[in-house]
């Protein structure tokens, strides 16, 4: 473990070997990860729950996306992943890190630690 305070990360990815691999490499660096298959898990969770980082794919199964769990949870910091290209998601701002996939473990590690500067 690093340093670095810990974080509770939630993780949304519909891809259920991504989203083991990122709880996995997230876990051993110290954090506290809750990870959920969709943005309708994902609000249900936050509903009851508090996290200091929300990690999300932006395209999911679901009624809820990325884009819109972003939104209706602005107040956090918000890591986003895809395999698309950042300029095809205007809407990002500047609270959110954009992570492209495919990404290995340095890349998560380093964009976790940019937002929990």
């Amino acid at each position: 473990m690093s340093s670095e305070r810990p974080l509770v990360v939630l993780i949304v990815e519909d891809d259920s070997a991504i989203r083991e691999l990122s709880a996995m490499i997230l876990e051993d660096a110290g954090h506290e990860v809750h990870a959920v298959r969709d943005g309708d898990a994902a609000d249900a969770w936050l509903q009851q729950n508090e996290a200091d980082l929300l990690f999300t794919d932006i395209r999911m199964p679901g009624r809820i996306t990325g884009e819109e769990l972003a939104r209706r949870h602005a107040h956090m910091r918000v890591l986003v992943t895809s395999g698309e290209l950042k300029e095809q998601h205007p809407w990002l701002d500047e609270r959110m890190v954009y992570l492209p996939k495919p990404y290995d473990r340095k890349a998560l590690l380093a964009a976790v630690r940019q937002l929990a500067a």
